[in-house]
């Protein structure tokens, strides 16, 4: 009888222990189900596998009204090593040890244009400005990170990129005709073909040619992939299969080394790099005119810019607007006009200048001081520029980025992220999971303990 007192009050104590102090190893209850907001840079996205990894400091949260299936959802283990979201310690000014430059970093042919941007400019408080000229952005992006650098315009999908992958925060955006501080991505697509017929939806271009101004460029490219993944088993695919599968050929250049698809680029195929004829927005509208495609993703007003009526046409801007359609994502057609009201792939933010965390108040202070010049502003867009731009052609004034990097970018980060999770074959987090678990299963989790369980097993057989 005594013994079994003994072992009643063991068992009892054993209980005790595991239910009040979890810290003992194995004892502890389950973690809890990761909540979706922890970002990890999964292997197959990243453009510079050489690169550090993620050390800046991003907005995290969740931007209100985004649709469940492309909330940002953890990368899991594999394809190399992967290191957390950090934010860096702040660096002592660069002012202080360096001569006061702010260098804005120009992918080729930019380079006569930031050249004539910076003569416009009010240059003041000693800060001297200077164009830095690289042949990619990845190029670019890493010279920033090496402190060789300072500036660089992104579209939003590569501003994603630059966020994620090389430490940088967004400081100032592109504002376009009436103030507005976005874009549409439309579809354009050959007058003849919508003709034929009426009801014509994106599903109707399977086994057709497309033409992308860039790789993860938000309307080149992240924005299409998003609505052609309900096409194709996207869970078994990556977002280069889910375009291939879909499309017979693709042209679409990359500005990270490997990483385009240039099927479709004429006598292009095979090089796809981003000093294509086909890059940008205008590349992907000259592959529609040079009938290397029949269905373009573009901004809302390159059509109107670079047909042979446009303010920018070029000697390969042969054929009128009025040759071409919008095509509707629920189907159908609509006339160019510059303004396709329910006719398009998404809404996507202003361009971005971008700048490193490691950027000091004092100069970010002086470079968005000068860039808001309105002399400057005034002075810039008086068509005497080039069709390679620093600021898109469409841009009428710069405003400040007054929000966290992640948050501006909103649902095309989302977007970028959601691909990102294809690509590492991530799958949605379930949304019937709880945060923390409750108290019967972390129970059940303790007592499943291989030591408790045999302890159990001993008290039981001397019962």
């Amino acid at each position: 009888m005594q013994i079994r007192k003994t072992v009643v009050f063991v068992f009892f104590l054993l209980s005790w222990v595991s239910l009040f102090h979890p810290t003992i190893q194995g004892l502890g209850p389950a973690p809890a189900p990761n909540s979706g907001l922890d970002v990890w840079i999964p292997g197959p996205i990243s453009p510079d596998p050489t690169g550090p990894g993620p050390t800046g400091s991003v907005g995290l949260e969740k931007d209100p009204g985004l649709e469940d299936d492309i909330s940002p959802v953890p990368a899991p283990d594999g394809g190399g090593e992967k290191e957390p979201v950090e934010i860096p310690e702040t660096p002592p000014p660069l002012e202080e040890t360096e001569t006061l430059n702010v260098k804005w970093c120009a992918v080729r042919d930019e380079f006569v244009d930031c050249q004539y941007y910076i003569s416009l400019l009010r240059q003041t408080d000693g800060y001297v400005w200077k164009c830095v000229k690289r042949e990619t952005t990845q190029e670019c992006l890493k010279s920033i990170r090496n402190g060789e650098a300072d500036l660089i315009s992104l579209d939003p999908g590569l501003a994603y990129i630059a966020l994620m992958n090389y430490s940088m925060k967004a400081i100032a955006n592109e504002v376009y005709c009436n103030q507005a501080e976005s874009y549409n991505s439309v579809a354009v697509v050959h007058r003849k073909t919508c003709e034929k017929n009426q009801g014509i939806s994106l599903q109707d271009f399977k086994g057709r040619r497309s033409c992308h101004g860039g790789y993860s460029t938000a309307t080149g490219w992240n924005y299409p992939v998003n609505h052609l993944k309900q096409f194709v088993d996207s869970k078994q695919s990556n977002d280069h299969e889910i375009v291939s599968e879909f499309f017979s050929s693709v042209c679409a250049p990359s500005e990270f080394e490997g990483m385009g698809e240039c099927s479709g680029c004429g006598k292009e195929n095979g090089s796809c790099s981003s000093n294509s004829l086909y890059f940008g927005h205008s590349g992907a509208f000259r592959c529609l005119v040079e009938d290397l495609g029949d269905i373009a993703f573009i901004k809302e007003d390159t059509a109107l810019l670079y047909s042979i009526e446009g303010p920018y046409n070029k000697t390969w801007s042969t054929k009128s607007t009025n040759e071409f359609m919008y095509l509707c994502p629920q189907g159908g057609c609509r006339e160019i006009s510059g303004y396709p009201g329910a006719c398009i792939f998404g809404t996507v933010p202003a361009n971005v200048i971008m700048a490193h965390n490691s950027i000091s108040n004092k100069k970010k202070s002086v470079v968005l001081q000068t860039l808001l010049n309105a002399t400057w502003v005034s002075a810039l867009y008086t068509g005497k520029n080039g069709d390679n731009h620093v600021l898109s052609s469409s841009t009428q004034g710069i405003a400040v980025v007054k929000q966290l990097t992640r948050s501006y970018l909103g649902l095309s980060a989302s977007i970028s992220q959601a691909i990102q999770n294809i690509n590492s074959k991530v799958p949605p987090t379930p949304s019937t999971l709880s945060t923390v678990p409750d108290v019967s299963s972390a129970t059940l989790l303790r007592v499943q303990h291989p030591w408790v369980v045999a302890m159990f097993s001993i008290i039981l057989g001397l019962l």
